[in-house]
């Protein structure tokens, strides 16, 4: 009977302990590890009173960054003016001929975002800050923006009409720009540093995100608070 009680408080108290390990939440959205896969962003605020002619006079590249987390809502308003959607019939904050997926890579593992329901969904656990790019303010950045083109977004009769004009680097080079500029005006407005990186390990990174074929990984961006 002694035996029987005592193998039932042992049952409790495991079941317990697993409930609590699985409530112990996430480092960047505050979500428990069971619902992490999928992570609901806040909704865009923009309350800086910085004018537009500010933030492009203090627009700048920089490579150091201070030993601090974005907060959320500061990566959820720089994934939105990087391709969110501003408009109800579901239009973006950048031109669009085809679609610009963005990954977002921090200490706490690698993320897609997905504009239409606004969200981030984790594809990676790790961080591989430290393997994007041999250069050093990689591995230091609170985020490092991946811009990544898929070709099967472009329709096929468009593609063949871009070929024709300038060629499809011409009009990938052109939708990243779009994002990437955004991201460089919102980080000038909001005490941020950024730079784009062209010096990176495109396919080593194309196969740690498990990009199909025809899905590329194009540029980086890394962004974060400004170190003192």
């Amino acid at each position: 009977m002694k035996r029987t009680a005592l193998t039932i408080v042992s049952m409790i108290l495991l079941i317990t302990l697993t409930n609590a390990q699985e409530k112990s939440h996430d480092a960047v959205s505050g979500a428990t590890k069971k619902e992490s896969t999928l992570i609901k962003l806040d909704k865009p605020k923009f309350e800086n009173q910085t004018s537009l002619y500010e933030a492009l006079k203090n627009r700048k590249s920089t490579r150091s960054f201070a030993d601090k987390n974005l907060s959320k809502q500061d990566l959820s308003n720089l994934l939105w003016a990087a391709a969110g959607i501003n408009r109800e019939n579901g239009g973006r904050t950048v031109p669009l001929l085809g679609d610009i997926q963005i990954y977002i890579a921090m200490k706490d593992g690698v993320y897609l975002y997905k504009p239409k329901h606004n969200v981030l969904k984790r594809v990676l656990k790790e961080d591989i800050r430290s393997e994007i790019s041999p250069q050093e303010p990689v591995k230091n950045a609170a985020a490092v923006f991946i811009m990544t083109i898929d070709d099967s977004s472009f329709a096929p009769y468009m593609k063949q009409a871009m070929e024709e004009a300038h060629g499809m680097d011409f009009y990938y080079g052109n939708q990243v720009a779009y994002s990437t500029q955004n991201i460089y005006l919102y980080a000038a407005s909001n005490n941020m540093n950024a730079v784009v990186i062209g010096g990176f390990h495109r396919k080593k990174v194309d196969k740690m995100l498990k990009l199909k074929e025809g899905h590329h990984s194009y540029l980086i961006q890394l962004v974060g608070y400004k170190s003192k």
